[in-house]
């Protein structure tokens, strides 16, 4: 009968994505309203300077969001088939 040997095990290495500059710019806008603080705070958090943050928060400002009304959502219940035909008519008799 032939040996097996156990694989080596595989290196799984996570992907790492740093956060983008438009990123920073929608969680600034998440903590505060005004449009100074926001670029403040997303120029200190990607540490660059707050006149490259500028027109970001200038085109975000822009985006409007649109509000859909709640929807209705209707349950249909129907009768549970859990007896077979033949063993409801036996269990009525």
């Amino acid at each position: 009968m032939p040996e097996y040997k156990n694989p080596p095990p595989r290196v799984l290495r996570p992907r790492v994505e740093l956060p983008t500059l438009e990123e920073a710019v929608t969680a600034a806008q998440c903590m505060s309203d005004s449009p100074e603080q926001q670029a403040e705070l997303a120029a200190q958090l990607m540490g660059v300077t707050v006149a490259e943050v500028v027109p970001l928060i200038r085109k975000a400002a822009h985006r409007t969001t649109v509000m859909t009304p709640n929807r209705s959502v209707v349950v249909v219940r129907r009768p549970s088939r859990t007896f077979s035909p033949r063993l409801a008519e036996a269990m009525r008799r």
